[in-house]
């Protein structure tokens, strides 16, 4: 096998499984109000309250600007607020209301129920399987910080 047909069956093995795990959760669920990506960010508003955008974008590995639409989103939507600082009145941190919470709760609860088989792979090979994508992606940073 050449190196080209070696990095195509690892690339789009990252994409049949991302693609089953939409399809298990996402598109399945027409009646889930959040996108994957609003969830994300409901999960960490509730673990770590009063984060600013650019925290919550390092968090979710986006950009400020992409994050920016979708905290507006969800602002819209009444599952976030924009408030003061208390450390400094300058700056703005979002924190999830009562809406969020519960929103965030229905979502983990059905995707819980729909990804949980994943925890039937023996833990050693998924310790294993998460050493390697810690590897990929430090390697794919290297060669990023090489072409810049």
């Amino acid at each position: 096998m050449t190196d080209t047909h070696e990095v195509f069956y690892i690339i789009n093995s990252f994409r049949q499984v991302n693609q089953m795990l939409f399809r298990a959760f996402w598109n399945e669920n027409k009646d889930i109000e959040l996108t994957s990506i609003q969830f994300m960010v409901l999960s960490i508003l509730k673990e770590r309250p009063a984060l600013g955008i650019n925290e919550i974008a390092d968090l979710c590995h986006m950009g400020s600007s992409s994050m920016s639409a979708v905290v507006e989103r969800l602002v819209k939507g009444e599952y976030i607020v924009r408030t003061r600082s208390a450390a400094d009145r300058r700056s703005v941190v979002l924190q999830i209301t009562a809406k969020g919470e519960q929103a965030q709760q229905e979502t983990q609860q059905l995707w819980m129920e729909r990804v949980s088989p994943i925890l039937e792979i023996p833990k050693e090979d998924l310790e294993h399987l998460l050493r390697i994508h810690s590897l990929m992606i430090e390697k794919l940073q290297g060669r990023e910080m090489n072409n810049l």
